[in-house]
């Protein structure tokens, strides 16, 4: 299989997000040929956007990162946007990476469209398709399942070869600090670090708190990303900490990193969401890849990344 290698020319698309700032940094790190694109110079849902970005660029290799992406609330409230917007851009993409000659493609998916029988079992990769996802997710996953679906089908035909990640929690710099739209730990640092900051006496927390998930530091991430796409592990492939923490837990240790003093309440008119994921990282591991960071430890980092940077803060 094609693996990544140092004359690659390889482009991000979700370039200025999360993971791909942070994969850009770490891949020019590490000598590699590497351009990432953000949806401000990009609407990748607009094909003639694609197509002008793959002729720029003309890329060996394609790390997909580009998504529309929210928490619990945004991906319950708006739907229909979830879906349409990310069935759009991943056919673009995939379909011009082929167009294009694309060697490899690293696709990143995600862990909340793992279906909603296998709450509280340990999650393979293997049965990634097999079931109705959570229904506060539903729309996102299906869009998102469908990118593996694609992947799939042009591999059976040897049209390209793929890694499709499985990511759990992911944090850290350069995260949408949205107040609404955002994921738990941008969202929940940012409430916390504001409430501290205006004196406030107490942040309310959506749900019962119960739901646990597997918070993963963004290092962490981009090192499994780049080892996987150098050993060339094809397929499924989850990626997270083995660890799992409930919401209530989380706020407490963002509570103290952020130095906040007050109570944590719970808001339970906000739904809980799925209660449990908890990842199986046999393939993962099975390459040498495991996490360096503690969750305290990260999210030290990030809160103290957010506290230096929150006048300018990403917000989409």
């Amino acid at each position: 299989m094609k693996s990544l290698k140092k004359n690659d020319r390889i482009l991000i698309t979700g370039g200025t997000g999360l993971i791909g700032t942070n994969l850009n940094n770490a891949l020019r790190e590490q000598g590699y040929e590497s351009n990432a694109i953000g949806s401000s110079q990009y609407d990748l849902r607009d094909l003639t956007a694609v197509k002008l970005a793959f002729t720029e660029y003309k890329p060996t290799v394609v790390f997909h990162l580009a998504a529309k992406v929210g928490g619990i609330f945004a991906n319950n409230t708006y739907k229909a946007d979830f879906y349409s917007d990310n069935v759009l851009i991943t056919t673009h993409v995939v379909n011009e990476s082929i167009n294009h000659g694309v060697e490899y493609m690293f696709a990143m998916g995600t862990g909340c469209a793992y279906p909603k029988r296998l709450e509280g079992s340990v999650l393979l990769e293997k049965d990634f398709l097999d079931g109705v996802p959570e229904i506060t997710n539903d729309a996102y996953a299906y869009a998102k399942r469908g990118l593996l679906v694609h992947l799939e089908a042009l591999a059976e035909n040897e049209q390209i070869n793929y890694t499709y990640c499985l990511p759990a929690n992911i944090y850290g710099a350069y995260d949408n600090y949205h107040p609404t739209h955002s994921h738990v730990v941008p969202g929940l640092i940012r409430r916390f670090c504001e409430a501290k900051d205006g004196g406030l006496s107490e942040v309310k927390i959506w749900g019962d708190g119960s739901a646990k998930r597997d918070f993963l530091y963004i290092d962490d991430c981009v090192a499994a990303m780049i080892l996987l796409a150098e050993k060339g592990l094809s397929g499924p492939v989850n990626i997270a900490t083995g660890e799992l923490t409930s919401i209530a837990d989380l706020a407490v240790a963002i509570k103290q990193a952020s130095k906040f003093s007050g109570n944590i309440e719970h808001d339970l008119s906000f739904p809980t969401g799925q209660k449990e994921r908890l990842f199986d990282l046999e393939r993962i591991k099975s390459i040498g890849w495991e996490a360096k960071h503690s969750l305290e430890d990260g999210l030290e980092k990030t809160v103290e990344w957010f506290e230096k940077n929150k006048n300018n803060i990403r917000e989409r």
